[in-house]
């Protein structure tokens, strides 16, 4: 029932239609920038919906998670900051996956979405990255976290993340 709410709310805000809630308040202002539509925006309730089918853990179910989530949120966030990129979309598959394998109590979603992850790691940073590199360090730090990397908002997760920051690897 709250995907469906957030769904709506999210599609209305193309319209100007704002619900007396702060976050798509926030959202709206965004929105009106015409980089991001509420539509797009709307797209994660789908991935967050693709967890409720009993096959979730099979790797295409949780590639399109991933992709509905996590690609989403972070293309968003690409095109509201100027970081556009073809790493952007494959980083926030990385941060779903990665955060959902940190989160889940069903051992064979957990470990699907570990594996995911990591063979999405693999390649995404193998390469230097020379934009986005904001949205870069948020997988990165999603990624160690599930991995067991650093304890967290420990300094040795912040430095790794500091150095990614400055030399995009």
């Amino acid at each position: 029932m709250r995907l469906t709410w957030w769904f709506d709310a999210l599609t209305k805000l193309d319209d100007g239609d704002v619900p007396a809630q702060p976050l798509l308040q926030a959202a709206a202002e965004y929105i009106a920038s015409g980089r991001v539509t509420g539509r797009a925006l709307a797209t994660m309730t789908e991935g967050w919906e693709v967890l409720l089918d009993p096959a979730r853990d099979d790797p295409a179910s949780l590639a399109q998670f991933a992709q509905l989530r996590g690609a989403t949120l972070f293309q968003a966030m690409g095109a509201l900051t100027g970081q556009d990129n073809e790493q952007v979309g494959a980083a926030g598959a990385l941060w779903a996956l990665s955060d959902l394998a940190a989160n889940i109590s069903v051992d064979r979603v957990r470990m699907q979405a570990r594996s995911s992850a990591l063979a999405i790691a693999g390649e995404l940073f193998a390469l230097r990255w020379r934009e986005a590199r904001s949205l870069g360090a948020l997988a990165l730090d999603a990624h160690m976290a599930m991995t067991g990397l650093g304890v967290a908002d420990g300094p040795r997760r912040a430095a790794r993340i500091a150095l990614f920051r400055m030399i995009g690897r």
